[in-house]
């Protein structure tokens, strides 16, 4: 009988605890990442061009290469389907350079140098992705452009006043595609990794009193961005 008595106490000792436990709801799942909104941030990497341009030998025009930095706006608006729809402007400083030239000794020894130079670059881009919570994998395509400098040096030892040094400088504009992807480090802050390829047309150069020489540019760039969600 005591026995009893003594499970039937302790059941009744436990049922506010089981009351409380019953009466608090159970805690809420927090919400998905969604990527709509504007935003604002920084960006750097590397880059690589290809120059087909007025050199003699197809194989000695300059391949400028380097790095570059700058900073980009844009905004984003998540479906409810987790689509992600955007648009991107980006612009940087840059440094990709690189020079060439060959010498002929036989006759009367000249020499002629080239070299390319790639100060400022950026695009205009839409963007498309698919918001896998705070990952955001996506592909873009859209508008780009890219300043270029070209140098050709023309140099005749045996006769100073033959030699002649050109440049001129000239704003390429074309299409770029790329993919990347982006994550949601903290609710207003997000890291990105990027690949762009852009095919920037044809360019006439008056070098000196020579020209116009064609110059097509193709370029690629790799970077890493963050970015601050309002």
């Amino acid at each position: 009988m005591r026995s009893h008595l003594a499970v039937l106490a302790l059941a009744l000792g436990s049922l506010p605890a089981l009351s409380a436990d019953l009466s608090t709801p159970p805690a809420a799942e927090p919400a998905a990442f969604n990527w709509s909104g504007f935003y604002a941030g920084v960006h750097g990497g590397y880059g690589w061009a290809k120059t087909d341009g007025p050199v003699i030998a197809p194989a000695d025009n300059p391949q400028p290469d380097g790095f570059f930095g700058g900073g980009q706006i844009g905004y984003n608006f998540q479906f409810p389907s987790q689509i992600v729809l955007g648009i991107e402007a980006d612009a940087a400083f840059a440094d990709l350079s690189d020079s060439s030239g060959f010498t002929d000794t036989s006759g009367f020894p000249y020499s002629m140098d080239f070299r390319t130079k790639i100060d400022a670059f950026g695009t205009v881009r839409g963007r498309l992705g698919y918001g896998m919570d705070r990952f955001l994998p996506y592909v873009t395509g859209g508008f780009a452009w890219a300043n270029a400098t070209y140098d050709t040096q023309f140099s005749m030892p045996d006769f100073p006043a033959l030699s002649s040094h050109g440049s001129d400088s000239q704003t390429f504009t074309g299409w770029t595609v790329g993919a990347g992807f982006e994550y949601a480090v903290t609710s207003h802050v997000t890291a990105k990794v990027e690949y762009l390829y852009a095919d920037l047309g044809s360019k006439d150069f008056h070098l000196g009193d020579a020209g116009p020489f064609p110059v097509d540019l193709k370029m690629q760039s790799a970077k890493l961005g963050l970015n601050y969600k309002f």
